[in-house]
């Protein structure tokens, strides 16, 4: 395969940092979008894009999606009572504001494959191909939910697979 442009919607985390070496062995220059939804301090911004440049990506940007998020979804739904059940603000909404993101920086590369971390499983998914087809004819490419057709340890898998490419892996526990 020669080498295609895909935009890969980053985090840096475990499965989008699996996503770049994969899609690079498959032959793609992978170009990571972070959208900084405003849940991350400077710290962990530096983290994603030091390791963004690690894995070889082609290129990477941080999209400040904060006043997007306040403007276009937080004040509205607010202002509506929107909420889940009536317990709580029906605010899923950064996956729209992630995939506009990866949409735009696709346009500037002239590139209409894009590709996510994504599992085959919850809502996620469906959020961000959904939203994706609804804004063009795009070429979605999911590889977690690739390998989880062939490994019933995905996240084993993928630290494995990084690590055997000389990547470490972040033991990172977070608060709920």
């Amino acid at each position: 395969m020669s080498n295609k442009d895909v935009v890969l919607a980053f985090s840096g985390g475990l499965d989008t940092s699996f996503c770049v070496p994969y899609l690079q062995e498959r032959g793609y220059n992978v170009h990571t979008v972070f959208a900084d939804t405003g849940g991350v301090d400077d710290e962990e911004r530096d983290f994603i894009e030091k390791r963004a440049a690690e894995l070889g990506v082609t290129s990477h940007v941080t999209v400040n999606g904060g006043p997007a998020i306040w403007e276009g979804f937080v004040k509205p739904f607010v202002w509506a009572g929107e909420g889940y059940q009536g317990q709580y603000p029906l605010l899923v909404s950064d996956r729209y504001l992630i995939v506009d993101a990866a949409l735009k920086r696709a346009a500037e590369l002239g590139t209409n494959i894009i590709a996510h971390g994504c599992t085959g499983m919850g809502n996620d998914q469906v959020r961000f191909d959904l939203a994706v087809k609804a804004l063009g004819d795009y070429q979605i490419i999911a590889p977690i939910r690739e390998i989880q057709k062939e490994h019933t340890q995905t996240r084993a898998y993928e630290q494995k697979y990084l690590e055997e490419r000389g990547f470490g892996v972040r033991a990172k526990q977070q608060a709920y």
